[in-house]
């Protein structure tokens, strides 16, 4: 999936089933470099590189797809940048079970 396609998804805000048992994680925008969200009790962003690299990895097959495991691999692989909230991305663009 483009950037400009995730950016136009996300830039005027989305809610997002959580993993099951947490709260609805809302993006509030996106831009060329990041995915802004916020949660119940915190506000962050997600970057762009660290989420294509793990779109990469995904399409390539080097990444785990399932849900409950990739959180864990986002942060030994990627970056330990919200790997929960990554992983939540992720699902919503359809790269996770």
């Amino acid at each position: 999936m483009e950037w400009a396609e995730i950016r136009r998804r996300y830039e005027n805000g989305a809610e997002l089933p959580s993993m099951p048992g947490a709260r609805t994680l809302q993006v509030t925008g996106a831009d060329d470099e990041y995915i802004y969200v916020s949660h119940r009790l915190w506000s962050d962003k997600l970057t762009r590189a660290y989420l294509e690299k793990a779109m990469t990895l995904l399409d390539e097959g080097k990444m785990t797809r399932n849900y409950g495991d990739v959180v864990d691999h986002y942060r030994t692989y990627i970056a330990d940048e919200r790997p929960t909230t990554a992983a939540t991305v992720l699902k919503d663009l359809g790269y996770l079970d």
